[in-house]
């Protein structure tokens, strides 16, 4: 690739060997961030002419700016063209993530490969990388394995390294395979408990599986799993009880739709116009209508959802059955 007239060989020859400048550091990273990688090489071309050595921030800025472009050759080009700086675990997650998303999963192994035989340690970046690849070939049974290699490496797997292998199961239609998953890990690792709390407010992990319950008609198990989550202290998001509601509305479950409208009211889970209602009595009555008109102005549930819940959450017969459970 030439950037700026200069091939990233020629924008990897040889410098003194003086500590990259830190502006020039910043406006790199700047530059890749921003998505011009053109700019980036330019700048760094510019460092290596006033004779600064660019270090291994500069060049991992670049790498994984050129990875995310998705120009993993000119990336793995220059992660080989590196000298008189070692390329560390961020430089081969750039090149392993671009891989990932450009590549074919044995790829992706065999530089993972390269990593460990040059005496670089991975991180849990990396592996998740690795098993984000195996998922897209539908190599489910590969990447649970992998994770457990990370467990006996000493690193703890996060949301992410659950998240990406239910979501691996509930994409080959294996829910049996991502409940078993899930509730393994709940059992086994007390930290999936602690990042499910405090990284996603929506549990990205449990709404995979409430959204592969719903998808293969499992609405049972999606609804179950919606309630059970909340009792535990989880707030999903609107789409996911969107997902659910229309669900059992196609279902006809009207009554079972109808009280999660009503557990979004207990939760408020509710638009902001809600809690400018300060009558209780109105509010009770309001709340669930401003609900439902919320969701389907957002595209959460369907008309046909909407049909059924418009009458739903004023049928008093209905409220009071709720109201007695």
């Amino acid at each position: 690739m030439a950037c700026c007239g200069m091939s990233l060989a020629v924008i990897c020859m040889n410098a003194p060997h003086i500590a990259a400048h830190p502006c020039h550091v910043t406006a790199h990273r700047s530059l890749k961030f921003d998505g011009e990688i053109d700019r980036a090489v330019a700048v760094f071309s510019e460092a290596l002419g006033k004779g600064l050595k660019p270090n291994i921030i500069m060049y991992n800025s670049l790498i994984e700016g050129l990875s995310l472009q998705g120009l993993i050759l000119q990336a793995l080009q220059l992660m080989n063209e590196i000298y008189d700086v070692t390329p560390d675990v961020i430089t081969y997650n750039s090149v392993l993530n671009g891989l990932c998303k450009t590549s074919k999963s044995e790829d992706v192994m065999e530089t993972f490969k390269a990593l460990t035989e040059k005496v670089c340690i991975p991180n849990v970046i990396t592996y998740n990388i690795l098993v984000e690849s195996l998922r897209k070939a539908r190599k489910v049974n590969e990447a649970v394995n992998l994770l457990e290699e990370i467990g006996k490496k000493g690193l703890a797997p996060d949301i992410v390294s659950f998240g990406t292998l239910i979501h691996g199961f509930c994409n080959n239609g294996d829910l049996d395979g991502a409940y078993r998953l899930f509730r393994r890990m709940e059992q086994r690792y007390k930290l999936f408990h602690e990042m499910v709390k405090m990284a996603v407010p929506d549990g990205y992990t449990y709404r995979i599986m409430i959204d592969g319950f719903c998808k293969t008609g499992k609405v049972d198990f999606g609804y179950d799993f919606l309630l059970e989550k909340v009792k535990k202290g989880l707030i999903p998001s609107l789409t996911t009880f969107g997902r659910v509601i229309n669900c059992l509305c196609v279902e006809n479950r009207v009554h079972n739709a109808v009280g999660l409208i009503h557990l979004m009211v207990g939760k408020s889970i509710v638009p902001e116009v809600v809690n400018t209602i300060f009558e209780s009595d109105k509010k009770d009555v309001a709340a669930p209508k401003i609900v439902v008109e919320d969701l389907l102005k957002k595209g959460h549930i369907t008309y046909y959802a909407y049909d059924l819940l418009h009458d739903g959450v004023r049928d008093k017969k209905l409220l009071k059955k709720l109201q007695s459970r």
